[in-house]
């Protein structure tokens, strides 16, 4: 028996809505039927992704590794060796000081003490004590020392301006460039005239120049500052020796060697005088 489709426009009032009731209903479970597995599968998905990532939170996070400072080394506590009793039968050392020399230390000179004094008078002292030390002095390294410290002390003008252009001049005569070495000394001597280091650098300059009767006044005028300026006398018996005035050459040698017994140069030029003079003598 073959059941045809009712259609709506042939049926009663009470069998359509009986009719449509029945369609509501079944299209009702095949939906909830759907919903069901469709949300069974979502559970499903969900735990199954979900419950490793659990279990992974659930472990302890390894903790930062902490950075123990290495051990300090212990130091082996030695055994102080024992100290051996003599014997009954020696004879016991004669602790009494009789036979035990006094030591006595040497005589050390005390350091000078210049906080009661100018600077000026400290500066006169201090040259004072090296030039006594330059003449004593045994061999050449040993003075050569001294005279460094004499050097710094010839060096330092009171002005920091001053020693600045001193020593540019300074490197501008050792590089041969006489023209910014000649500018820089003349600008010495006209800052400070009473600086007689000034005066010795710039003398000797002028013997290079070949300004001998510069050389001879400059060195004079250092000479008159500084009475015990070995160098400006070793320039001035420079000087004498080229316009042929041995015997004051001679004169400045020797009072170059007086304050340098050790300076090199100086001896050099005093032994080749005094064999020359006494050659001509005899």
């Amino acid at each position: 028996m073959r059941l045809h489709m009712p259609h709506f426009t042939c049926l009663t009032p009470l069998a359509s809505n009986r009719w449509r009731r029945q369609c509501i209903w079944v299209l009702k479970t095949i939906f909830d039927k759907q919903l069901y597995w469709g949300l069974s599968a979502l559970i499903c998905v969900t735990l199954v992704v979900w419950l490793p990532s659990y279990a992974t939170a659930q472990v302890a996070p390894p903790r930062d590794r902490i950075e123990l400072p290495p051990p300090e080394p212990v130091t082996p506590q030695l055994e102080t060796p024992r100290e051996e009793k003599p014997d009954e039968g020696e004879d016991k050392a004669d602790t009494s000081g009789n036979d035990i020399q006094a030591f006595t230390a040497p005589d050390i000179p005390e350091k000078p003490d210049y906080s009661r004094i100018s600077e000026n008078a400290e500066r006169d002292a201090r040259l004072e004590i090296l030039f006594e030390r330059l003449k004593k002095a045994q061999d050449e390294e040993a003075a050569e020392l001294i005279a460094e410290d004499i050097w710094a002390l010839w060096l330092e003008s009171g002005s920091a301006s001053v020693n600045l252009v001193l020593r540019r001049g300074a490197d501008a005569q050792k590089k041969k460039n006489i023209k910014v070495a000649r500018r820089l000394y003349d600008e010495t001597t006209k800052l400070r005239p009473e600086f007689a280091e000034g005066w010795a650098r710039s003398s000797r300059l002028a013997l290079e120049e070949n300004n001998l009767s510069r050389a001879l006044n400059e060195a004079a005028k250092t000479l008159v500052l500084e009475p015990r300026h070995f160098y400006a006398l070793w320039t001035m018996g420079n000087v004498f020796e080229q316009l042929g005035r041995g015997n004051e050459a001679l004169e400045s040698y020797r009072e170059a060697n007086k304050l340098h017994p050790q300076l090199k140069a100086v001896k050099d030029r005093l032994s080749e005088l005094e064999s020359d003079i006494n050659g001509d003598v005899l």
